[in-house]
């Protein structure tokens, strides 16, 4: 079984990719982790194919093209942009700082964690990124980002639902800069609901820890879920946070 869809190198253009994912998925029943990790995969290299790939304001196009063979999903990302073999590319954590990790790769070593083979080609002046997953059954489908923030006594508790990806993180920074203003705060992040994190995500959540501990306060992040903690860990990000 094969699908396309192709989209412009616009960044606004990668949630047609997220439901695109989301839609495969689900007619191939993939559990919700297997389904997260080839979105996650998927967003962090398109994304950087889009902000890093082209001169400023060229249009093209992007191809997303998946197959399907027994036990294995393959995705392969075609783009005429400049030539980038991310498989050259290695990860390092060892003599990077996190703020370094973050803002030098930590797309690409998301996308090396959470996908099964990654392979690059670039012929005839098109570039061709090779995505294997091995896949399971039983999908859920995943929801769009919601939040809310309340305050009982003295604790301000903001909820997150859904996805916090590329897409959303414009909206989710604009909910939070409230509270980067607060004097002495004392934030928990209700993650319970959380069910997708890109390193968009990671970002926001970072630069809020940061202006917290900078203003005196306390962050804790509550009832993760274990895939969404995954993410945190393999990233080092659980270093940075009070998570409980």
């Amino acid at each position: 079984m094969e699908k396309e869809i192709i989209i412009d190198n616009q960044l606004d253009e990668v949630t047609r990719i997220a439901q695109f994912i989301e839609e495969l998925g689900m007619s191939l029943h993939l559990p919700a982790s297997i389904t997260m990790g080839i979105n996650l995969a998927i967003e962090e290299a398109v994304t950087n194919i889009i902000r890093y790939g082209y001169p400023p304001n060229k249009e093209s196009e992007i191809i997303l093209r998946t197959s399907v063979a027994p036990g294995m999903l393959t995705t392969r990302i075609i783009d005429d942009g400049i030539s980038f073999d991310p498989t050259e590319k290695e990860a390092t954590a060892s003599t990077q700082s996190l703020d370094q990790q973050l803002t030098q790769g930590l797309g690409l070593f998301l996308i090396r964690r959470t996908m099964d083979k990654v392979e690059y080609h670039s012929t005839n002046n098109h570039n061709e990124l090779i995505l294997t997953k091995n896949i399971d059954m039983n999908f859920e489908p995943e929801a769009t980002l919601k939040t809310n923030i309340c305050k009982i006594e003295e604790v301000t508790i903001l909820t997150v639902e859904g996805r916090l990806d590329t897409a959303n993180s414009n909206t989710f920074n604009t909910i939070i800069q409230p509270l980067l203003n607060m004097e002495s705060p004392d934030i928990i992040v209700n993650c319970e609901a959380l069910s997708f994190i890109s390193s968009s995500g990671l970002r926001s959540m970072i630069t809020l820890q940061k202006s917290v501990t900078q203003h005196n306060g306390q962050l804790v992040l509550e009832a993760m879920k274990p895939e969404i903690r995954k993410i945190f860990d393999m990233t080092g990000c659980s270093n940075l946070f009070t998570i409980r």
